[in-house]
């Protein structure tokens, strides 16, 4: 390949890593860092005043004005990572958020995963736990697609509400941040139940078109007429690593020795008594 191709193809690849790492993570954690800014410069005691906050920036950057340019280099590089590192902990975050929402009480976001596998439970008798690994082998590339998709969408709606939670923890020293905060937090609410419900239609879909794959890929061929419980029970054995035939009766256990019953023997050369 030629260098200049190679070296054109690293630099449009560096950049578009560059441009997710931005979107991700630098963009909002500025927005952040900003809503920081402006917490500090206010607070609670004029939140929302206007006058301050002018007189405040004006200030900073009459101070800027006299400032040598690599120091504002250096504050800027150290606002970026600032902003970074709150994108990650909001990464972060959002696994904590993923599992309050989704832990098992009435009403949560789990609530339409565990309906999923109640009814592939009943329907087909088999665990949708051990035969998802085995389902996403046998999936055409879109439908995997599609599912990464989704769940990528999950993982991006609760990192919306990670944010929500960040700017509530704000509002303790700026109040209008916290407003911020309830109104991201309900809309990373919104957001992961509306894919959260498309994700169970999605895997549910993917049970019922999937399973004769499954069991073909595994070597069972069940007959066209076998109902889906049947199937099911099929590959429930292979899923689970249990041996299909019934097992082998087992060996009786060897009997105690008892003596012979009847007369005492009597041994030989012993003397015999009597009177």
């Amino acid at each position: 390949m030629d260098i200049a191709v190679m070296t054109g193809f690293l630099a449009g690849l560096g950049g578009k890593v560059v441009e997710r790492w931005l979107s991700l993570l630098t963009l909002p954690g500025c927005l952040f860092v900003t809503a920081a800014w402006v917490a500090s410069a206010l607070g609670q005691s004029h939140a929302t005043d206007r006058n301050h906050l002018a007189d405040t920036v004006s200030g900073w950057y009459e101070g800027a004005q006299d400032t040598r340019p690599g120091t504002l280099g250096a504050i800027a590089a150290g606002l970026i990572v600032l902003a970074a590192l709150a994108g990650l902990t909001a990464r972060l975050t959002g696994q904590v958020v993923m599992l309050l929402w989704f832990a098992r009480w009435p009403g949560s976001l789990g609530r339409h995963m565990r309906d999923v596998e109640q009814r592939v439970s009943d329907y087909y008798q088999i665990d949708l736990e051990m035969l998802w690994p085995r389902l996403w082998l046998v999936l055409a590339p879109h439908v995997r697609k599609e599912l990464r998709a989704v769940i990528t969408a999950v993982e991006s709606a609760t990192i919306v509400g990670a944010w929500g939670l960040g700017y509530l923890v704000l509002g303790c020293w700026w109040w209008p941040a916290a407003v911020i905060g309830v109104v991201v937090l309900c809309a990373g609410w919104v957001l992961a139940r509306q894919h959260t419900v498309e994700l169970a239609a999605l895997v549910e879909s993917a049970v019922d078109v999937g399973l004769r794959p499954v069991a073909r890929s595994l070597g069972i061929t069940p007959p066209s007429a076998a109902s889906p419980a049947e199937v099911g029970l099929q590959l429930a054995p292979v899923l689970h690593k249990r041996l299909a035939a019934t097992a082998p009766p087992a060996t009786p256990a060897p009997q105690r020795w008892q003596a012979p019953s009847g007369p005492p023997v009597r041994r030989r050369g012993a003397a015999s008594g009597g009177p």
